[in-house]
This record gives C-alpha cells, structure tokens and sequence, in this order.
C-alpha cells in the first residue's frame, strides 16, 4: 500500500503502514494486525498509541481483548488542521525568541571569523547573512564577475538582486567581459559596473566592513565567509586598485 502520502503529513513508515492495514481490515487484535502488516512485535503498543493521539485509530475492548479500529479517512483532514495549528503556534513562539538565537549565532560567527558554506542554498545563507548586516546606503563591492558559469548561478544571482535593492544597499560590480551577463548586470538599480576584461580573479564580494565571501563555482558548489576587519580592509584596497584601472 501507498504509505508516502501519510508520511508527508507526519505519520512514520510504521505508523502509515498500520494505519491503512486497518483500514483494509477493519476492526482487529495487535496479532492480526501484525500479521497483516507484516511488522514485527517490538514497537506495535508505541504505534497504536501513536495513532490513537493522532486522531486516527480508536480502542475498543471486546471480549477482554483490546481491538483497534482505523478512524474515517475524513479525520485525517482534522489531523492535518490540528497540525498546521500546532505549526503556527511554533512559529510565532520561534519567531520571539529567533533574535535570540540570531544573537547567538552571530556572536558564534564572529568568534569563528570563517565559516564554510556549501551547495547553491548555501551559497545563498553567506549572501543573505552578510546583506542582512548591512544598513542602508552600505555598499557590496564585487568582482571576478563573470557569465562564464552554469546559468543557475547567474539566474541565482540575478533573483538574489531585488533584495539588496529593496534594502537600498549599494554595490560597485567589476565584471571580466563583456555579454548578455554584463547587459543584465549593467542595467541593475544602484549598481556601478566597470569591466576589466582578461582578468578573472576568483568571485568575491565585499559588504561594507562586515564580511568577505569567496565563491567557489565549480561542483560542488561552495562559499567561504570571512568576518574579519583586517581581511575587509586588504581586500577592499586591493578592489579599489582594480576599480580604478577598470573601464565604464
């Protein structure tokens, strides 16, 4: 039987496999049903009860023996209801206390100085981190910008842009060539572009004087952060070097 479906809405293997064993079968004793389901004895008492907290299996004595029955399929909506209600109510509590762990990671961070991201979803928590530290009229500076890479990242990036805009953080692109990238790039709000053609260093990013992230584009994919001031300052010099050799 299909158990996936029940598994997305919360229940475990063992506990979807039961259910819809029950829902084949009726009312029935823990022997039937573990003969039917073909699970063995050891967890049978935990997944009943399990079910019964759900919502989704009710217990009846019949003869002194107990019996399990599968509630109505209907109640699984119920069930889900009741879930995305305990949901919110967790949200909102981790929400209240999220500055709080945000103080935490932060201070962590900053201990650390370097953390290693990896994956594309990776890249995008250094991105969003090191943005979120910024304050309006800051400023990214960015080079080693190049189309010259799987069109995701340039697609990830070129998504990415609305929300430094949206926080009216500026930025200073030095990108390596010229194409539909750097056309895409050149028409972005509050961005300066200036090309420095034939000259690729690897991709970093400068925001403000918080972080320096270092971009790994090859699979698999990766990022390095740094939150150091020394490491901003050098490479902050080392960009305005560039931006002043580069071309509009």
């Amino acid at each position: 039987m299909e158990t996936k479906i029940l598994e997305k809405i919360g229940l475990t293997k063992t506990e979807s496999i039961v259910y819809l064993t029950l829902l084949k079968t009726g009312t029935s004793k823990t022997g039937d049903i573990l003969n039917n389901s073909h699970l063995n004895s050891g967890k049978i008492y935990e997944i009943l009860e399990n079910l019964k907290n759900k919502g989704l299996v009710s217990e009846s004595i019949i003869n002194n023996i107990k019996h399990f029955t599968a509630s109505p399929p209907s109640q699984i909506i119920e069930y889900i209801e009741k879930r995305k209600q305990e949901l919110e109510n967790d949200e909102k509590e981790i929400k209240a206390i999220l500055p709080d762990f945000e103080k935490i990671r932060d201070l962590s961070v900053k201990k650390t100085k370097t953390v290693m991201y990896t994956g594309l979803k990776g890249i995008k928590t250094a991105a969003d981190e090191a943005l979120n530290s910024l304050k309006k009229n800051e400023e990214i500076l960015s080079m080693g910008i190049t189309e010259k890479k799987e069109k995701k990242l340039n697609d990830f990036w070129i998504k990415w842009t609305p929300k430094r805009v949206k926080k009216k953080v500026l930025a200073k692109l030095l990108v390596s060539e010229k194409g539909e990238y750097f056309k895409i790039i050149k028409k972005m709000k509050l961005s300066k572009v200036k090309v420095l053609e034939s000259f690729t260093p690897v991709a970093i990013d400068i925001y403000g004087n918080n972080y320096v992230l270092i971009y790994n584009y090859k699979e698999p994919y990766g990022c390095i952060s740094i939150y150091d001031e020394e490491t901003v300052i050098s490479f902050k010099s080392f960009f305005e070097q560039l931006w002043k050799i580069a071309k509009s």
